[in-house]
């Protein structure tokens, strides 16, 4: 019988550029997969069924590519194009499709793709920012402009803000998981308003009024790409004070920072997502 393979898919970033790769984590290996057909950095990716699509970024605003290991024309096939130009955005998987949220471009307009409908709009300029998911809606998590805001929002528009972090950070890491059965918002890392680079991680049960602080990274990173699986959040990459890229992938467990494997190329401002494989597995 063929294993089905829990894995981390990364894709892109500065000085990785069109490289991707695959890090599972119950065995800490990663392989490199077959590469982009051009840079991306600031882009998102997401799953839709079991299939990574990623969207947009600084050199590819528009273009969105679908990963397709079985498709005649190549790897990495074109999946749709976006309406507006957008880099620095967010991303969610909803029950409508692939909304992406924000970034460069306008800054507080949506659109679904493919099917570019059912758009609602951002209540502020949301850029840099690092969104979660939770079930129907979405928490979006800082941003250059809404450095402490964490706001809420489903397919209709804003539901509501959530307590403010105690700490503004754009550019920054973000994920959750459950304790007791409640769900812990995560943020860590990136840059506050004066682009000072952060480590600090602080944190906000569901329900609770107030963030409060976690054990911070081992070093400060900002522009990492984060996966929140196995109930825990994983920190793959991104950059360091002196700014140069990372290859650590961190997961977090509500506790403390555990080093828990290498990426195969160091990159910032990259995307990476959680993907189940049959046909991959790193070995």
């Amino acid at each position: 019988t063929t294993q089905a393979t829990e894995g981390i898919f990364i894709a892109g970033g500065e000085g990785a550029y069109t490289s991707t790769e695959l890090f599972i984590p119950h065995t800490g290996k990663s392989c490199s997969l077959p590469d982009l057909p051009d840079s991306r950095a600031y882009h998102t990716m997401d799953t839709l069924g079991n299939t990574p699509v990623l969207c947009g970024g600084l050199y590819t605003r528009t273009s969105c590519l679908h990963f397709t290991p079985t498709s005649a024309s190549g790897v990495w096939t074109n999946y749709a194009t976006m309406l507006e130009g957008r880099y620095g955005h967010t991303s969610w998987v909803s029950s409508a499709g692939l909304v992406l949220m924000g970034g460069y471009g306008d800054g507080t307009t949506t659109e679904i793709v493919p099917s570019g409908g059912g758009n609602f709009s951002l209540v502020e300029l949301t850029r840099h920012a690092c969104a979660i998911a939770d079930k129907d809606s979405t928490i979006i998590t800082g941003g250059e402009y809404t450095m402490k805001v964490v706001a809420r929002y489903n397919l209709q528009g804003h539901v509501e803000n959530l307590p403010e972090m105690t700490q503004g950070r754009m550019v920054h890491g973000c994920g959750s998981y459950y304790s007791g059965g409640t769900m812990v918002l995560v943020v860590a890392g990136g840059m506050d308003d004066d682009y000072n680079h952060l480590s600090s991680t602080e944190q906000l049960t569901m329900g609770g009024t107030a963030w409060t602080t976690a054990k911070s990274l081992p070093r400060t990173l900002y522009g990492m790409a984060t996966v929140s699986m196995n109930n825990q959040i994983y920190i793959l990459g991104g950059w360091d004070g002196d700014y140069n890229e990372r290859a650590e992938i961190m997961a977090f467990d509500g506790e403390d920072w555990k080093e828990v494997g290498q990426l195969q190329k160091a990159r910032g401002c990259h995307a990476a997502t959680k993907i189940v494989t049959t046909d991959i597995n790193c070995d």
